[in-house]
């Protein structure tokens, strides 16, 4: 079974899945391609051409192919409609075609996703990655997210995906998350 978390920086997309991961409940997680490299190449997350895009894009078609033969429950950070959402803000003109690329995913028939929200002034007051720039990263982060509904659809993805309010405690977003896999593995 396969399942993506989306949503904003600092919604707890990273947290979640690694606390499922060491709790038994996922077998194996993806991590969010693109925050890889920006912490592996240090750059301007804004400035990313399409490029960018389509290297991501083929990074997570190359990941999927492995995911779509291994045994378990297996989550994946931020995926392709994420991926698509920020793309959607740096290159739209490249939505499209990364669009086009992201369905030829051998596990996007078999998967279902949950959308983690929260708004601009929880990712200014939780960002650290930002702390410098906090205002750039609401306001970015805050387009990303109001893309995503967009990238959803243009993926067919978006009556599989559950909308899980992320601006509360944690644990009571882990648990939300948590009985929404209990849901999806009857």
């Amino acid at each position: 079974m396969f399942f993506f978390l989306c949503g904003p920086h600092c919604c707890g997309k990273t947290s979640i899945l690694s606390i499922l991961e060491s709790e038994g409940y996922i077998s194996a997680r993806g991590s969010e391609i693109g925050k890889d490299l920006f912490y592996k190449r240090s750059f301007q997350t804004e400035s990313q051409n399409s490029d960018f895009e389509f290297e991501v894009t083929r990074l997570e078609l190359e990941r999927d192919r492995y995911f779509h033969n291994t045994p378990g429950v297996i989550g994946i950070e931020t995926w392709h409609p994420g991926n698509l959402a920020y793309a959607s803000v740096r290159n739209p003109k490249s939505i499209k075609e990364l669009a086009e690329l992201s369905r030829q995913s051998p596990i996007i028939m078999n998967i279902s996703g949950i959308w983690l929200r929260i708004p601009k002034c929880e990712i200014i007051a939780r960002s650290k990655t930002f702390k410098d720039n906090k205002e750039w990263a609401g306001e970015f982060y805050e387009k990303v997210d109001q893309n995503m509904e967009m990238c959803l659809k243009e993926l067919g993805l978006l009556e599989r995906t559950t909308i899980i309010d992320a601006n509360r405690p944690f644990e009571s977003v882990l648990t939300d998350v948590k009985n929404h896999l209990y849901i999806l593995l009857k």
